[in-house]
């Protein structure tokens, strides 16, 4: 099974790095971006993605608040340049925290073990 990836960030220049890398990966399907939270919350409740990539620190609906609504249902990847984030994403359900800057070997090794529970649930 491949990787439905939809990426949050307000900051258009992550979001462009991180979808650039998301289509360069082999593993990767389909890739959906939004720097409005609000939008990409619309866009999950009406379409299948099992991958969510969101940055933490976004004006309106955060990072936190995506973990809290959809940390049960898909797989989340946090972002953000405040590493000390990692530990309340990891409580919330996140799989996997990337801190900014993060690196292409970061970002594959992150959609790696994400892959990994996709294809094999049984280790979730």
């Amino acid at each position: 099974m491949k990787i439905d990836l939809v990426i949050v960030d307000d900051s258009t220049l992550w979001l462009s790095i991180a979808e650039k890398l998301a289509k360069a990966h082999p593993q990767v399907e389909s890739v959906a971006t939004f720097t409005d939270a609000m939008d990409a919350w619309i866009y999950l409740q009406v379409n299948s993605a099992n991958v969510l990539m969101t940055d933490i620190e976004m004006p309106w609906m955060n990072g936190l608040s995506f973990l809290s609504m959809f940390g049960q249902k898909i797989h989340v990847i946090s972002t953000s340049t405040k590493i000390g984030f990692k530990p309340l994403t990891a409580e919330r359900g996140s799989i996997e925290f990337l801190s900014k800057p993060f690196s292409k070997v970061a970002f594959n090794q992150a959609l790696e073990k994400v892959h990994k529970l996709i294809a094999h649930p049984q280790l979730t």
